[in-house]
């Protein structure tokens, strides 16, 4: 299935904001659990590649980033 990048960003803010399981944002949204934890991963593997290489991260930002089409 393929989730159109405002699901992604939703996604990202219902983990990252509200502090959501993956399992309650698969439930909500309808997607499946394994495609919300893939983003979650994506997200939190970028992160921590921002902290390796000492950038300040933008949460917002990042976001934006992970869920602009390429």
């Amino acid at each position: 299935m393929t989730i159109i990048l405002m699901q992604k960003r939703d996604i990202l803010l219902k983990y990252l904001r509200e502090g959501r399981s993956q399992r309650e944002i698969a439930r909500e949204t309808g997607i499946d659990r394994k495609t919300v934890r893939k983003y979650i991963k994506a997200f939190e593997l970028k992160m921590h590649q921002i902290r390796q290489s000492n950038q300040e991260a933008n949460l917002e930002k990042l976001i934006q980033e992970l869920v602009e089409a390429p």
